[in-house]
């Protein structure tokens, strides 16, 4: 009788473990290359070693974390190679979305008031100044949402799917991309335009607009990447940091 009984909690206890180490990575708190071992995010989380180990090993199936046996693991590290890979994908995917989004945002009034509140909250923000100690946090949480709405007003099922499970990585590269104060300065407006679209129901505009961002999302990162090649991000095995930024369009 025990089994049956002991399993949910343990399971229950494992994804306590795995939303809090999933949300810091996302978030950055964990950065790339991080050590995970077992003790400390037993310690970390409050958790026994059996959920721990649950949760590292779902991580590790998401991507997110890199297994060294039971000593724990890591933060999944971020290379140049796997940037542009993510980044060709989402070009392919996101446009559509938007499309869709557009689409949708015809008939929709719950989804028109939720982007036209949305719009809002970036335009303030990016009238914040930019040594504003709210400024990022708040850009990324209504950045977040954004994506989000987007998500969910995209009217294939499978597409819709793809994009939720993709979304932990793009999270943590957006803190990446904006570790420069200044690619908030340029994210807003192009956040913004997004919005406009959509709510004009230009599907191709919206198509348009998203994937510009993408491409200069792309490009900051890379520099980033540059920047912190000795902090965990770089692998011995990616591409050269020189190399040219690539995109869907370039192709």
């Amino acid at each position: 009788m025990t089994g049956p009984v002991r399993a949910p909690h343990v399971s229950s206890k494992a994804d306590v473990v795995y939303r809090q180490l999933r949300a810091e990575i996302e978030a950055g708190t964990l950065r790339p290359g991080s050590p995970l071992g077992e003790l400390w995010v037993v310690a970390r989380t409050g958790a026994s070693r059996t959920p721990v180990r649950e949760a590292l090993r779902r991580l590790a199936a998401d991507g997110l974390v890199e297994l060294a046996g039971r000593q724990g693991g890591r933060v999944s590290r971020v290379s140049l190679r796997s940037v542009r890979d993510l980044y060709d994908l989402r070009l392919l995917l996101e446009p559509e979305a938007m499309r869709q989004a557009a689409r949708a945002a015809g008939t929709d009034e719950g989804l028109r008031a939720t982007l036209t509140g949305l719009r809002a909250g970036l335009a303030d923000t990016g009238r914040l100044d930019s040594t504003s100690p709210e400024r990022a946090p708040r850009f990324y949480e209504i950045a977040d949402r954004f994506d989000w709405t987007v998500v969910a007003a995209t009217a294939n099922e499978h597409l819709r799917r793809t994009l939720g499970e993709l979304r932990p990585h793009t999270a943590r590269l957006r803190n990446l991309s904006h570790g420069d104060p200044r690619r908030i300065d340029a994210s807003v407006p192009e956040h913004l335009r997004m919005c406009d679209a959509i709510l004009a129901g230009d599907a191709d505009e919206a198509a348009a607009a998203c994937a510009d961002h993408l491409r200069q999302s792309l490009r900051a990162i890379v520099e980033t990447l540059a920047r912190d090649a000795a902090g965990g991000l770089l692998d011995d095995l990616d591409l050269p940091v020189g190399a040219p930024v690539r995109s869907a369009g370039a192709q």
